[in-house]
């Protein structure tokens, strides 16, 4: 009968006593919502990182300037070089295949040497009108208003200092012109020779007067 109860105390032992694989294994984690939705982000912008990187890589063929080339300049094929430059926006240069849409445009502002042409700083050049004439005419620098390029708007003055005190006064002439094109001459640079765009009838005035002097109207700059 004593070794019954042993029996009977041992099993009673063993049911009590917790199940130690139980309680000493750690409980499974799951991953919340949250850190799942971090780690896509993170993936996703390493992924988006190495695409830019691969697109910053890519190299394009654009148009560029070949010289200095000032606001005013009518484009030549001599004036354009091929530049291969990084990612750019399409808007923003002038594709290498395309240069020939360039050539005979006009630049609306200063273009550095080695530097791509944007396509918004090039103007179509206008066609003359049928009273229109292109008018050439040799001025002294200290009557040119500073900075003076083709596309400014001026106004002609023409004085007669030469007519003693029975000179008629200065006149500005009615119209408002278009710079066409300006040129340094003279044996040491010291002339400026302006060609104006201009009524052919006023080619007559500029040629009566003893000298010219030139105001900038509007600047396209």
């Amino acid at each position: 009968m004593a070794e019954r109860m042993s029996d009977t105390v041992v099993r009673a032992r063993l049911r009590d006593e917790p199940d130690t694989d139980e309680q000493t294994s750690a409980p499974r984690r799951r991953l919340s919502p949250e850190l799942l939705v971090g780690l896509v982000l993170i993936v996703g912008g390493a992924l988006a990182g190495f695409t830019l990187f691969e697109r910053s890589s890519d190299t394009f063929t654009v148009v560029g300037a070949a010289r200095n080339l000032p606001r005013g300049t009518v484009l030549s094929r001599d004036d354009l070089i091929a530049l291969d430059v990084g990612y750019v926006p399409n808007n923003g240069v002038i594709r290498a295949g395309d240069a020939s849409n360039a050539v005979g445009r006009r630049l609306l502002a200063d273009v550095p040497e080695g530097a791509p042409i944007a396509p918004y700083a090039l103007a179509e050049p206008s066609v003359l009108g049928a009273n229109e004439a292109l008018i050439p005419v040799a001025l002294d620098p200290g009557f040119v208003p500073a900075g003076l390029a083709a596309g400014d708007l001026v106004r002609a003055v023409i004085s007669f200092p030469n007519s003693g005190i029975d000179a008629p006064l200065p006149e500005v002439l009615p119209a408002m012109v278009e710079v066409f094109d300006v040129d340094t001459t003279g044996e040491f640079g010291d002339e400026l020779r302006v060609t104006l765009r201009a009524p052919a009838t006023m080619a007559l005035d500029l040629a009566r007067a003893d000298r010219v002097s030139l105001m900038k109207v509007h600047s396209n700059r």
